[in-house]
């Protein structure tokens, strides 16, 4: 293994340990009145860490910094939508089809935001790789593990591999 992976792998795991230490201050933030759309506000600052630890370091020069701020808000952004599909899903669809369709669509909205700010190519292997991680992420939310109450797992299940597929699946001409 690469230092490079390596590196960029405890970046994508320093991610979910965010996760993991912000989601402890949730009973804190719900008692906090005066701050509207505390939790819009929470949801974004878990998608920009994960932005700025897993999207960011695909940015390249010229404009690297800007790039990774945009690579950052870009996560903040999708994590936030994915968020609000699952919660305002259409009526009628099967909660566990509303988690695969938001993980899908938010692994492929970050290898393209990736492809478009990094920049990079967005092939079609690319997708699959991202589709699929996507799908297994957002299955493993619908697990509902009494253990696991902030559903750390199922943002492991979800970060974890669409990270692996952006490393693995990017056309490295333009990685």
């Amino acid at each position: 293994m690469s230092r490079a992976f390596l590196f960029r792998l405890l970046l994508a795991m320093a991610s979910v340990v965010a996760y993991a230490v912000l989601v402890q201050f949730t009973p804190l933030l719900e008692m906090i009145d005066s701050v509207p759309n505390v939790n819009t506000l929470f949801h974004l600052l878990i998608g920009a860490i994960f932005g700025a630890l897993v999207l960011a370091p695909y940015a390249k020069a010229p404009r690297q910094a800007a790039r990774g701020i945009a690579l950052a808000a870009a996560g903040a952004t999708i994590y936030y939508g994915a968020i609000r599909f699952v919660v305002e899903s259409p009526a009628g669809l099967d909660p566990l089809a509303a988690l695969v369709i938001a993980g899908v669509g938010a692994a492929l909205l970050c290898g393209l935001a990736v492809a478009l700010v990094a920049p990079g190519r967005f092939t079609p292997r690319l997708g699959l790789a991202l589709a699929i991680a996507g799908a297994v992420g957002g299955a493993v939310f619908d697990l509902k593990l009494t253990f696991d109450p902030h559903l750390l797992i199922g943002h492991a299940a979800w970060q974890l591999p669409v990270f692996l597929a952006l490393y693995f699946a990017r056309d490295k001409a333009t990685a």
